[in-house]
């Protein structure tokens, strides 16, 4: 397979123009794909930027239900000033960034090996494990996922490989991510994250989304973009969920779940793994670091609420 991700790669590379002839060039007509391709690696720097940057961001946690421990730990309120920070502070499971990354690359090397080996059975039970680490593993709220996987069962080596290679090309169809074939989901975002072996495919959820949309809208925000000038990948599909949702008065997104959900969820796996990918070469991260990044400040990214805590400092 060739090089993922060489298009948006080879395009940050080239020197930017000015910032001020950037914006001029924005509400025109002429070579749309290029005026995008440029406004999107400018967000690749303005949200490298963001890794070592003075941003505050803060939510409360609510001290009942799954959040009750992580609640206790962070006195009911978390708080980070840049991305950097947001990682240093990460929390899953009541372990580290450092504990979880150990955790998910023994489930991505024990899935891989079971992949290559053609072992289905080994990678079931390790998709169930991957599930678990997820907190995923309901059989009720996960049944179509559940379904899926026993469906394909004798055959998950291949599917899982298929699906990767996929979404990996970027210019193969993703007409096969039609929920029968092939589904993606919050869940499924993780197992194919980890079924990778080159691991540059993201885990794309809710709050990985939300935080994508956050920084987005406040990208279009400072450069006064509307709406009909910003480029149609960063208009990332987000959860509905209200502390999940970035939309502001400017910039609104489109929904996670709907028609052809899984298609549209394959997709921005692909895009937010190139982006994310191309950011953390910018910032001399890791793409697991930008990911848990975004995955700490997109617990809960309303607009006025953020807004509101803004104005506070």
């Amino acid at each position: 397979m060739a090089e993922p991700f060489l298009a948006l790669a080879g395009a940050c590379s080239v020197p930017s123009q000015p910032p001020a002839s950037t914006l001029t060039r924005y509400g025109q007509r002429a070579n749309p794909a290029h005026r995008n391709l440029e406004q999107i690696c400018e967000f690749c720097r303005f949200l490298a930027h963001e890794w070592d940057g003075n941003r505050q961001h803060s939510y409360a946690v609510p001290s009942r239900g799954k959040s009750r421990g992580w609640s206790r730990m962070v006195e009911g309120k978390w708080s980070a000033v840049g991305l950097a920070d947001a990682v240093s502070k990460y929390s899953w499971n009541g372990k580290t960034f450092s504990e979880n990354k150990a955790a998910l690359d023994r489930l991505a090397d024990d899935l891989q090996s079971a992949i290559r080996r053609n072992s289905n059975d080994d990678v079931c039970a390790i998709l169930q494990a991957i599930m678990h680490w997820g907190g995923v593993d309901n059989k009720h709220r996960q049944k179509r996922t559940f379904e899926w996987i026993e469906r394909n069962a004798d055959e998950i080596s291949a599917k899982l490989s298929n699906a990767v290679g996929l979404i990996k090309d970027e210019q193969a169809s993703l007409d096969s991510f039609d929920g029968v074939n092939l589904i993606m989901n919050s869940t499924m975002t993780k197992i194919v994250s980890l079924a990778d072996p080159e691991q540059k495919l993201v885990i794309y959820d809710g709050r990985v989304a939300g935080a994508l949309g956050y920084f987005v809208a406040r990208f279009a925000e400072e450069r006064e973009i509307h709406q009909y000038d910003l480029a149609d990948q960063l208009l990332f599909a987000v959860d509905r969920e209200p502390k999940r949702t970035p939309e502001t008065n400017r910039i609104h997104f489109p929904a996670l779940f709907g028609n052809a959900r899984d298609r549209c969820h394959a997709s921005m796996v692909r895009w937010a793994s190139q982006l994310i990918w191309q950011v953390a070469k910018e910032c001399q991260a890791s793409p697991r670091e930008i990911e848990a990044a975004l995955f700490m400040w997109g617990y809960n990214v309303m607009w006025a609420y953020n807004t509101a805590v803004e104005a506070e400092h």
